[in-house]
């Protein structure tokens, strides 16, 4: 572990994320803040544009928050062409190949994670892979690496730019200096490391998709409408409620690690049926403007009619 006294830097200058949604245009976003050179990359074209459109908006409303506030929160319009300065995005992986680390942000599916992650190994990189895996084995994926000690997992929390924490994962084969790399590397992102151990869920997600299956039966018996659901937790000083994370994680991600954990731990993790019918309905959250409640350029509009009905069936 590294010295607090005297910290161990992590000697990394240019950060490669693979897959520009929701948590990829998040981690691209926060390492070209930091001052690293960051790429970016993702199959497509359009995929990539409406990544960094989203980039785009989130620097917008920092600069925003600056001019409204003298100063005091956000950054300069000078700050936000230098980060976008600092951020290029591609669909050509082979530019990933001279990054220092790169940062596996695509779908929370086991098989196309290594697909990826296999792909790279093939195509010669050598150097620091994590796995921003919020549920998926450190150690199975790492198998797939030609250097698994120098693979890990990097579990950011969303909304990337806004939460400080980031859970880190040691494969079996992690190396300590790989280890301190990525510990010394977290803290530059300006995020605060949360250790935990390469077993189903890690720390975070073990804990925490338990309260949020809660909520969404708690909305499915009736019990409580959305939105009286969300108070409940903002009355513990939560900044915010169990259905509105919902919607910020992504339904159809929250649904594939709750049967990952429901696979390996038991029925306790099982998915409501709720979630599995707003999933099947394309309700994905804020990422398609349809979730548990309705989205319009990612701010709340209103409740999902189709869950609502839900409350009313109780009455």
């Amino acid at each position: 572990m590294e010295n607090r006294d005297n910290p161990v830097r992590s000697e990394i200058h240019k950060v490669g994320v693979i897959g520009i949604g929701l948590m990829g245009s998040g981690i691209a976003q926060v390492a070209a803040t930091r001052g690293f050179d960051t790429l970016v990359v993702d199959l497509a074209a359009n995929i990539v544009e409406r990544g960094m459109a989203r980039i785009r908006e989130g620097l917008e409303r920092l600069v925003q928050s600056h001019e409204k506030s003298a100063g005091k929160t956000g950054i300069a319009a000078s700050e936000r062409e230098q980060i976008l300065g600092r951020l290029r995005a591609s669909t050509d992986r082979e530019e990933l190949l001279d990054c220092d680390i790169l940062i596996e942000a695509i779908v929370e599916n086991e098989a196309a994670k290594k697909e990826v992650i296999a792909l790279l190994s093939g195509k010669g990189y050598q150097k620091l892979l994590v796995s921003n895996t919020s549920s998926i084995s450190i150690t199975r994926l790492a198998n797939v690496y030609r250097y698994p000690d120098r693979f890990m997992g990097m579990h950011f929390m969303n909304p990337v730019p806004l939460q400080t924490g980031c859970e880190l994962i040691r494969g079996f084969l992690t190396s300590p200096e790989t280890w301190e790399t990525v510990t010394a590397f977290c803290r530059e992102l300006g995020k605060e490391p949360i250790f935990a151990e390469d077993k189903v869920g890690f720390g975070i997600n073990r804990m925490f998709v338990p309260f949020l299956i809660e909520a969404v039966k708690v909305v499915e018996e009736g019990i409580m409408s959305c939105e009286d659901a969300d108070k409940t937790t903002l009355c513990l000083g939560h900044k915010m409620g169990p259905i509105t994370t919902l919607d910020f994680v992504g339904l159809d991600t929250t649904l594939a690690i709750a049967e990952i954990l429901e696979t390996e731990l038991g029925p306790s993790y099982k998915p409501p049926d709720l979630l599995r019918k707003l999933v099947a309905a394309g309700c994905y959250g804020m990422k398609s403007d349809k979730g548990f409640y309705l989205w319009e350029q990612g701010k709340k509009v209103g409740v999902n009619p189709a869950v609502a009905r839900y409350q009313r069936r109780s009455v």
